[in-house]
């Protein structure tokens, strides 16, 4: 409760936090789907084909580790300071949900996917497609969260 208080204060009470806060979460996102996007468009055949889906993954993946810690956080941060908005949103649940369904299927069934030596390209193109639209669809949530009051 005192964390809570501590950063609902220092959000709500400084001109600048919660702007920065958000500055935090859209640009941690921005970074971590766009490097996870990259191994996508690999994946979808429609860039980098010099490079393998696998050594794309293995270059972005830092990147989008750093990037989702810094979303997580700074989106923990939000919530917290106004708990009442998020839990009466329609959207934000789903938003939520949508965003745990992503990380396991990145972490899992498109990782394998793309760490293959020879995916089959109907398999490539459908995860891939899933995946950005997971992705995309928590970006949709997380605008639509903040017009829905």
């Amino acid at each position: 409760m005192l964390l809570q208080n501590t950063i609902v204060d220092a959000l709500n009470n400084s001109e600048w936090a919660f702007p920065l806060a958000e500055c935090v979460h859209i640009g941690g996102f921005a970074i971590g789907v766009g490097s996870i996007a990259l191994v996508d468009f690999r994946l979808l055949n429609l860039g980098l084909r010099d490079e393998t889906s696998a050594r794309i993954l293995r270059y972005t993946e830092p990147w989008t580790l750093i990037a989702l810690a810094f979303v997580v956080f700074s989106g923990f941060t939000l919530f917290v300071s106004q708990v009442g908005i998020y839990l009466i949103n329609p959207i934000f649940p789903i938003k939520m949900y949508v965003l745990l369904a992503a990380l396991i299927y990145n972490f899992t069934v498109h990782r394998k996917v793309a760490t293959m030596n020879d995916p089959p390209p109907a398999l490539s193109k459908c995860v891939a497609i899933v995946s950005l639209l997971l992705w995309v669809s928590i970006v949709f949530g997380g605008i639509f969260t903040g017009f829905l009051e």
